[in-house]
């Protein structure tokens, strides 16, 4: 589909839902998710989606359609089942935890919260429950954290676990230091919490479409 020009762009309102498309507020209405969650999942492939000239985006409805039909199938049971991310932090700063704790304690995605308070502590977790995601700063002590994130991503029974790292390292700094593993989900710091949400939660839906 060509791009349309804003502000007459013609892809919007009841124009919109008769093309079969829909803005980036009314998917997450559709879906029950928020405005970050669908950025994310038209990130990773989950939405069909494209930009006008202006910049706005368009999410086709159908690609909207079709894994609410999927999200129905795949259930919503709580509890470590279908559609539960389980969510390693590792994080050894008590203010810290208690401030992703609390956050995590008002998210209604079904998550089940691990810690750790080291590299070898992770570990041991990521060994024992196999998560989805692991949230990490790059203080790993005692292992270095660029070279514990290095090690977790050349082991081929962890490849498919989403890494998340807090860090006020700029591009400099990291390439000074090797990088991130690739694939690697890099925010700032403090860690955006609403931002964390929206990609947890798109993980959680994820987990809900039945395997082809």
């Amino acid at each position: 589909m060509e791009p349309i020009d804003a502000p007459s762009d013609p892809l919007a309102g009841p124009a919109a839902a008769a093309l079969g498309v829909c803005t980036t507020s009314e998917a997450a209405r559709l879906l029950d998710v928020s405005p970050t969650t669908v950025q994310v999942m038209v990130e990773r492939g989950d939405l069909q989606a494209w930009k006008t000239r202006g910049g706005h985006r368009r999410i086709a409805r159908a690609s909207i359609d079709a894994l609410r039909e999927l999200r129905v199938a795949g259930g919503t049971a709580r509890g470590v089942g279908a559609g539960t991310v389980t969510l390693l932090v590792v994080e050894d700063r008590d203010p810290v935890r208690r401030r992703i704790a609390a956050a995590i304690a008002g998210w209604s995605e079904p998550i089940r919260a691990l810690w750790a308070g080291d590299a070898f502590d992770a570990l041991v977790q990521i060994e024992r429950h196999r998560p989805d995601v692991l949230v990490s700063g790059l203080r790993a002590a005692p292992m270095d954290g660029f070279e514990f994130l290095r090690r977790l991503r050349a082991m081929p029974e962890y490849r498919t676990m989403a890494i998340v790292v807090s860090t006020a390292l700029d591009d400099e700094d990291l390439d000074a230091r090797g990088g991130l593993p690739a694939g690697t989900v890099r925010y700032g710091e403090p860690l955006p919490l609403d931002t964390l949400r929206g990609f947890v939660e798109a993980c959680a839906l994820r987990k809900r479409i039945p395997s082809s």
